[in-house]
């Protein structure tokens, strides 16, 4: 066999091998469970690591012989020097999170309990270094093929109807038993346990089914991505995670932006929407009418699904849809096209509202307004209990960082030292709040405890992989479409982890999603490695 034969039989094997790997995480990954849902994160992290240690040694011994055909070849200056053309934004930032976790771990007080991270979480160096080798392996060597998406979303359509159907009370696979207390029944769900777990999983696979549904050209396309949506929207409505929300709501905005492209493109935006609504209202019909066996959910959950202003915006929409239908076959010169500004105003009025929202916590948290405009308790005044209880992670994370010294406010206390650094500090606080039995092991904001962990620098090189990962998306998304299904995922992730966190289910599998829109950017659909 010659050199180059050699060379291009390692690059085959390297595809075949992450594209393997792809699919066990996407498509087997999220369907893994052990004993019921004792341990439950256990044994995620337990297949997680274990596969990706199986995974990343053979493919180290694969590309090392990659890499030896180039030096045989003299080639290796090319190798490299291709390779450095290649790179993106995200991967410069890619890297500079790996160097930065790094350092945090050798300046962390903490020793080697930041290695592994707490033990539950399991979001220590060793997690955060499997995250960026999972990213360049896949930018670099996995492949796009439109079959592999619709298994992952038929896979993501199982874990949804498991999800939906235990909302109320069906349990084919005996997930609870007597043993549980009555907490598990509305925490926990579906094959990815606690419900915060569950829905950062659930919405970044909801963009892939999205975009599908709005890219696809033929009648049983529709009805199968249409389907899914379906179950994606009861699901996301009936699965009790407040934060959710914020996320569907930025990834129907992704997907208006890019709609003005057509009047196709929009019709099937207003589609999501109805179907959205749409599937909102079936649940709560079934809450309704199945009462005895539907599972107390929380007063936004049963508002998005019983409310008459749901189904009064629902109605609106549907009627908007059928006229906007009406005068665009009426062979019209209507080019929704011509109203792509009407973008911009609706940007500037959310910026407007939610900047009006904070101003309004912020007077109402001080006692700063009129008495007959202040509330006492919800969303829109801030204390210790704000957000299930998350305003006591926020005030003490902000509270630690200030009073760190230098070196930690740079480099942070160690990846996963959010609870042997701020829990620690403020446990008294967190007690008053959570009690003796609940240990808060980050600070409930992805991004705030990217702050604490990894520090300042490594906040930006954190923050940065997901915005650029997007603004690449977008900008090539126009060529390669489902690229946009990406820039939604990230959107989504952003928002939903401003109120959770990194944990072993979905953040391993944003990191895939961005590594895969590396790839295509790079490759394209069908075109092969060039190395």
């Amino acid at each position: 066999m010659s050199k180059e034969k050699s060379r291009g039989l390692a690059e085959s094997v390297l595809i075949w091998l992450v594209n393997i790997y792809v699919f066990i995480m996407m498509a087997i990954y999220p369907l893994v469970v052990g004993n019921k849902y004792y341990d439950i994160s256990d044994v995620k992290w337990a297949f997680y690591k274990w596969t990706f240690i199986a995974f990343i040694v053979v493919f180290a011994c694969i590309f090392a012989g990659h890499i030896g055909s180039f030096i045989k070849q003299k080639k290796t200056k090319d190798f490299f020097e291709n390779t450095y053309k290649n790179m993106l934004a995200t991967d410069w930032f890619v890297l500079a999170y790996l160097i930065l976790c790094t350092i945090s771990t050798l300046v962390s007080p903490y020793g080697d309990k930041v290695i592994w991270g707490y033990d539950g979480w399991y979001m220590g160096f060793v997690a955060q270094v499997s995250f960026v080798l999972v990213y360049f392996v896949v930018s670099r060597f996995w492949r796009w093929d439109s079959i592999n998406l619709f298994i992952y979303l038929i896979a993501a359509f199982l874990v949804f109807f498991l999800a939906v159907i235990m909302r109320f009370r069906i349990d084919p696979f005996s997930m609870y038993d007597a043993k549980m207390d009555d907490y598990y029944l509305s925490h926990f769900l579906s094959t990815l346990g606690q419900n915060t777990w569950y829905s950062s999983y659930m919405v970044i696979i909801i963009p892939l089914g999205m975009i599908a549904y709005w890219c696809a050209q033929k009648l049983w396309q529709r009805i199968a991505f249409g389907a899914f949506l379906v179950m994606s929207f009861m699901t996301a409505v009936t699965q009790n995670a407040d934060s959710a929300y914020p996320a569907i709501a930025g990834m129907f905005f992704v997907l208006f932006w890019i709609s003005f492209d057509s009047n196709e493109k929009f019709l099937r935006f207003v589609e999501c929407l109805i179907i959205a609504l749409a599937s909102f209202k079936i649940i709560g019909l079934l809450q309704v009418s199945f009462a005895d066996r539907a599972v107390p959910l929380d007063s936004l959950s049963i508002f998005m699904s019983q409310s008459v202003v749901t189904l009064v915006l629902f109605i609106v929409i549907l009627v908007f849809y059928f006229l906007l239908r009406f005068v665009i076959f009426q062979k019209t010169d209507l080019q929704i096209e011509s109203f792509a500004k009407i973008r911009w105003g609706v940007l500037a009025l959310a910026a407007v509202v939610i900047f009006a929202i904070i101003i309004y916590i912020v007077l109402n948290s001080t006692g700063k307004l009129p008495e007959q405009y202040a509330l006492s308790a919800g969303y829109l005044v801030f204390n210790d209990a704000w957000g299930n209880n998350r305003g006591v992670s926020w005030r003490c994370s902000v509270d630690a960082f200030f009073k760190a010294g230098f070196v930690q406010k740079l480099f942070g206390v160690g990846p996963d030292g959010f609870l042997y650094s701020v829990y620690m500090t403020y446990q008294q606080d967190f007690v008053k709040i959570f009690g003796e039995r609940i240990v808060q092991g980050c600070a409930h904001n992805e991004w705030l405890n990217a702050l604490i962990n990894v520090g300042l620098l490594g906040f930006v090189a954190y923050l940065g992989i997901f915005v650029s990962a997007f603004r690449d998306c977008m900008k090539h998304g126009k060529k390669y479409l489902y690229l946009y299904g990406v820039a939604m995922a990230v959107a989504a992730y952003f928002l939903h982890n401003f109120f959770c966190y990194q944990q072993i289910i979905c953040t391993p599998i944003i990191f895939i999603l961005m590594g895969m829109a590396g790839s295509v950017i790079r490759y394209g659909y069908k075109e092969g490695y060039k190395a």
